[in-house]
């Protein structure tokens, strides 16, 4: 049997996946506990210290005529690359110097400087803004008086496209960085992302299975006879016509009520399968069949018997030569497919006719809602 030609059978994936709903929302519960957590964690309970941010604001006078200015002008991107440029970094750090104090510590060197640097263009290209950002409102102030100069100064004198730049708005004061902090966000797209993830593995897992969920299966995918389920209400009958005395149902009446074989195995598929509480449950579901039982090893009282899995038992492939008819017991469930057709292939090689099949275990609320409540094929209630 190959698997991957089988058709996509989307009524039997959705009742699948329904029955799975729980584990899918185990699976959000955890990526939306696991992902929105941690930034929730990272961003929320970790951060100790908010940094304080102080903002110059300048008036730049560029060295051409006004109708000429947008041909010189400098964006946001060339702003912040000359304040992270050695140049502008020395002078900073040459006015730092002239103007330590005690309180304020060490002249930090170019690499820690230049993180706490940044310009942006509000609208005007003429006024530019630079923000200093440091962990104290005392060493963002000091610092910003160094930025102040450096760009007043050696800064307006090494830009040739700039006649002038003079602080129109110093920074006066350092406030607080509130964090960007979005923590419903987080925890709806860490649920959204989850559930998608758990849809789509347990869509792979439900497509890619080879088990057996459905009576009609052992026909369409193994050309063996179902009897359907041991709680089917057809069970008798494809009992009567698939093990009567006159052999085959192929061309046969679908009513004819022949004596049933005397000597039938029934056959486990997996090891986990008691063949004796499968024929247990036909004698008890299927009185009115007259299943006889006896010692299969004794020929004078021969009878219907069970037989563990050739799987597990190869030397059973002889007693199920010696039966008049066999019937295999799978069970249901996501791994009985590849079990089943290693038991058939055996079979077969044994010259051991399989006569019908069982599905063992089956889910019963799933196959009713797969064929319906009040389809007539099964005649379930």
């Amino acid at each position: 049997m190959i698997y991957g030609k089988e058709p996509f059978d989307l009524r039997l994936t959705m009742l699948c996946m329904c029955r799975r709903v729980p584990l899918i929302a185990a699976v959000v519960l955890l990526g939306t506990g696991l992902f929105g957590g941690g930034y929730y964690v990272k961003n929320v309970l970790l951060h100790k210290e908010r940094p304080y941010a102080v903002t110059s604001i300048y008036q730049v006078a560029y060295a051409a005529e006004e109708k000429d200015v947008g041909a010189v002008y400098i964006n946001e991107t060339s702003w912040n690359t000359y304040l992270q440029s050695q140049m502008f970094l020395d002078a900073v750090r040459s006015h730092l110097e002239e103007s330590a104090e005690g309180g304020n510590g060490p002249v930090p060197e170019n690499e820690e400087l230049a993180g706490m640097l940044k310009a942006f263009l509000a609208s005007d290209l003429r006024v530019p803004s630079t923000v200093v950002t440091t962990e104290s409102p005392e060493k963002s102030l000091w610092i910003a008086r160094g930025v102040e100069a450096a760009m007043t100064e050696e800064f307006a004198r090494e830009i040739r496209e700039i006649a002038s730049i003079m602080v129109i708005d110093p920074g006066k004061t350092a406030k607080e960085v509130i964090p960007d902090v979005r923590v419903g966000r987080a925890f709806a797209l860490s649920a959204v992302l989850s559930f998608f993830f758990a849809i789509v593995a347990v869509l792979l897992h439900i497509t890619g299975e080879d088990g057996i969920r459905l009576p009609d299966l052992l026909w369409k995918r193994y050309g063996v006879k179902s009897l359907g389920t041991i709680e089917s209400n057809e069970l008798s009958e494809n009992l009567r016509y698939f093990f009567s005395t006159e052999g085959s149902a192929e061309g046969g009446n679908c009513n004819r009520e022949d004596a049933l074989m005397k000597k039938v195995a029934v056959c486990a598929v997996q090891e986990e399968v008691d063949a004796e509480e499968v024929l247990k449950a036909l004698k008890l579901k299927c009185a009115q069949a007259a299943i006889t039982s006896g010692d299969e090893s004794e020929a004078q009282n021969p009878g219907w018997f069970a037989v563990s899995s050739p799987m597990a038992h190869p030397e059973n492939c002889r007693r199920l030569r010696e039966a008049e008819g066999i019937l295999l017991a799978v069970r249901a469930g996501a791994h009985g497919g590849r079990q089943f057709a290693h038991v058939l292939e055996v079979l077969r090689q044994q010259d051991c006719n399989v006569t019908a099949a069982i599905l063992w275990q089956a889910d019963e609320k799933l196959i009713r809602w797969y064929y319906g409540f009040s389809l007539k094929r099964f005649g379930r209630k």
